[in-house]
């Protein structure tokens, strides 16, 4: 048996996301993405059935209700998705140059040249 990444769906091999590809929990403990589990679904009357890739357990819920919004996300796995995509933001830090300097030259560089001074000087740009 292959074992798979638990950040992964073992139908479509995708990542799990927050967004499309949520993790969830079917009535028999094992979890897919929610896309995968409606491909995988059946109407039946007023129920919706899925039947467990792995272990062929069938879980139905009520048709009324969407297919992911009637069953639980498995949070472990939420919880993993989080701390990946806050690992994947942090930035190595990098040697900061001083910024002081090359401010003042640009605020210089940019102010108006007077061919007066005093309050009443007429000011030329460059």
């Amino acid at each position: 048996m292959v074992v798979h990444e638990e950040k992964d769906c073992v139908v479509c091999f995708n990542e799990y996301s927050r967004s499309d590809r949520v993790p969830r929990v079917l009535h028999c403990g094992h979890t897919f993405c929610a896309p995968c589990l409606e491909q995988l679904s059946q109407l039946k009357g007023f129920l919706c059935c899925v039947s467990c890739p792995l272990c062929r357990w069938i879980t139905c819920t009520r048709a009324s209700l969407t297919l992911p919004g009637a069953l639980w996300v498995n949070m472990e796995i939420w919880d993993k998705i989080v701390e990946d995509k806050v690992e994947e933001r942090v930035i190595p830090s990098a040697p900061m140059e001083d910024l002081s300097y090359t401010e003042t030259q640009l605020i210089q560089s940019s102010l108006p040249v007077s061919k007066q001074s005093g309050p009443m000087a007429v000011w030329k740009g460059t």
